[in-house]
């Protein structure tokens, strides 16, 4: 995939084929829905990435078989593996079938340890 900037996150799903586009621009309408986030996402390390408050928050990205949600924290997956009951967790990515909906107990599970997380690091 062409190396984007930071500021070049929309032009991430343009270079998607249609489907896959779909399906990763329905997950960030609602991880920016549910997480409260900024609207406008960023290409952190060459992954679309929400932010809330201006902290990288979330990133998600598009793969051959799968797409995946990062949880930009190694410790966090190990905190939430108990109480996922869908995708395929390898430290702190999430991985999904391209035909698996992220559900919202799901995603309301990620943003929920993720705030934590921020809340007790900024401490």
């Amino acid at each position: 995939m062409t190396k984007l900037d930071r500021h070049e996150a929309d032009k991430y799903f343009e270079l998607l084929p249609p489907a896959k586009a779909k399906v990763l621009i329905e997950l960030r309408d609602r991880l920016v829905r549910l997480a409260k986030a900024e609207p406008d996402l960023i290409i952190s390390y060459q992954l679309p990435t929400i932010r809330v408050k201006g902290t990288n928050f979330l990133a998600f990205a598009a793969w051959k078989d799968f797409y995946s949600i990062y949880l930009l924290s190694g410790r966090l997956g190990k905190l939430i593996e108990q109480d996922l009951t869908q995708g395929e967790l390898d430290k702190s990515t999430l991985r999904f079938g391209w035909d698996e909906k992220v559900s919202d107990k799901t995603l309301k599970l990620l943003i929920k340890a993720k705030t934590a997380e921020l809340l007790e690091r900024a401490k």
